[in-house]
């Protein structure tokens, strides 16, 4: 008797542990885009660095007009970049290294943003590269303290959570695509057998009791040791094998060893010389 077996394509209820970072998570982005820049205004108008309150006094605009502009400008420069590092992250695992680069740069594009609206506005009396560097010391003065604070209170939020992610069923091969997302999770004694071509895998199994097959774009390669750690066997550069489900290894009529399923429908498998002994061992 066959039995059917849990399995869940492209989404399903029980929480996975993203790879990457929480910093770049798209919860982060928005706290960041919103937050950085608030912060920016009320410092500025509360406290009234002299030299920010010169040079934003001028004299048909008033300091509150020009410290709400300010918060404008970062506002949008801080959303495109903190976007572009979101997008990034997706694809590329991010060192706390790189985003300490990448924070100050953000800080650099911000104040030079700032910087052209100050110029703008005094119709070009004052010379960039001046008002340029004084905004950048001023804004990374400034912008250190709620970076600082976002960074320790998100890595300490995802390590507070840590213990609370739940543990993941080993009898569940998840299955994730050249750029490393999840597409498709299925229990390891559903699956009959894999088969590679050119750039994508074929994942052929059994559910309640029909067989059937999931195309996934990825590589024999990338997939080759996690298959082995749920049983699955290679026995050819272009298939992996569940022993389960062969019926008999023979030699077919052009002197190939090859195995049958118990599986009405497929075509037999082929067996390389290399893997024959490895896979007599399991039946």
């Amino acid at each position: 008797m066959t039995k059917s077996f849990y399995l869940c394509p492209y989404n399903f209820g029980m929480k996975i542990r993203t790879k990457g970072n929480i910093i770049l998570s798209g919860a982060s982005t928005i706290m960041h885009s919103l937050i950085v820049p608030l912060f920016v205004l009320i410092f500025t108008i509360y406290y009234r660095p002299s030299g920010v309150y010169n040079v934003l006094q001028m004299e048909d605009y008033s300091f509150a007009f020009n410290a709400t502009m300010l918060f404008c400008i970062v506002l949008v420069s801080i959303s495109i970049t903190r976007g572009w590092l979101y997008l990034i992250g997706k694809y590329k695992e991010i060192s706390h290294s790189i985003y300490l680069l990448w924070c100050i740069g953000e800080t650099l594009t911000a104040s030079l943003f700032v910087s052209l609206y100050i110029v703008l506005m005094n119709s070009g009396t004052i010379p960039f590269f001046e008002i340029a560097g004084s905004s950048f010391i001023t804004m990374m003065a400034t912008c250190i303290y709620p970076y600082g604070f976002l960074w320790l209170g998100l890595e300490l939020y995802a390590k507070n959570n840590e213990d609370e992610t739940p543990v993941e069923d080993t009898s569940l091969i998840r299955f994730y695509d050249e750029y490393s997302k999840l597409r498709f999770v299925i229990a390891s004694q559903a699956v009959m057998f894999i088969k590679s071509e050119d750039n994508y895998v074929q994942i052929h199994y059994l559910d309640k009791n029909k067989t059937k097959k999931f195309i996934l774009r990825s590589s024999m390669r990338a997939l080759e040791e996690d298959l082995a750690k749920h049983g699955l066997v290679r026995c050819h550069r272009s298939y992996f094998i569940n022993p389960a489900y062969i019926r008999i290894v023979h030699r077919d009529s052009a002197g190939l060893i090859v195995a049958d399923l118990n599986q009405n429908g497929y075509e037999s498998i082929p067996i390389s010389r290399k893997y024959q002994d490895a896979i007599t061992k399991l039946l």
